[in-house]
C-alpha cells in the first residue's frame, strides 16, 4: 500500500484537510483533537443539518469553549466528547469521515490512536490527517492501522480509506 503525501505549510493544510476529506451533505464526521471547535464548525457547515459532527478532545476547557461557539452558531447537529481519541470507544457510532487537523501530535501513541480510529470508520470511510511534516512516520502509522491509500493527492494531507467490516 502507498499513501499519498506532500509537503505544505500548516495554515494551508487546515484548508486542504476538508477538500481531501470529501465532506458532503449528510455525512457523519468525527473531528479528532477538535480544541475550540474551529474545524468542527467548518465541518458542520459543510455537512449541513442532515449530517452529524462529533468533536473529541482531551482538554475540557477547550471543549467548553467549543460548546459555547456551537450554541452561538445554533448548530444542532454537532456534539462533543471529552476523551482521548486514542482510547475512546465510539461504537455504536460509525463515521463516514474522520478529520485530524493536528496530525499525529494529538496522540501520545500514534499507532494506538490511528488503529483505534480505524475501527470507528464505516467501510469505505475516509481518514483525512494533516501531515505537513514527518511524512515517512505518518505513512507507516496509517499503513500499520490497515487503512488503504485514498484517491486524493492533496498537499500536506494524508487520506486513507477503511476496508474493514461495515
Amino acid at each position: 500500500m502507498t499513501t499519498t503525501l506532500h509537503s505544505l505549510d500548516t495554515a494551508a493544510t487546515g484548508l486542504a484537510l476538508f477538500d481531501a476529506a470529501g465532506l458532503r451533505p449528510g455525512a457523519r464526521v468525527l473531528d479528532v483533537g477538535c480544541g475550540r471547535g474551529s474545524t468542527t464548525l467548518t465541518a458542520a457547515r459543510q455537512v449541513g443539518g442532515s449530517g452529524l459532527v462529533l468533536g473529541v478532545d482531551a482538554c475540557l476547557t477547550m471543549l467548553e469553549d467549543a460548546r459555547r461557539r456551537v450554541a452561538a452558531a445554533a448548530l444542532r447537529h454537532v456534539g462533543f466528547v471529552h476523551g482521548d481519541a486514542q482510547t475512546q470507544r465510539f461504537a455504536p457510532l460509525r463515521f463516514d469521515v474522520i478529520v485530524i487537523a493536528g496530525g499525529l501530535s494529538v496522540f501520545a501513541d500514534a499507532d494506538a490512536g490511528v488503529a483505534n480510529l480505524s475501527h470507528a470508520l464505516l467501510r469505505g470511510g475516509t481518514l483525512a490527517l494533516a501531515a505537513p511534516n514527518d511524512h515517512e512516520r505518518v505513512r507507516a502509522v496509517v499503513e500499520r492501522a490497515g487503512l488503504v491509500d485514498g484517491d486524493d493527492a492533496t498537499p500536506g494531507v494524508v487520506t486513507a480509506t477503511a476496508i474493514g467490516p461495515s
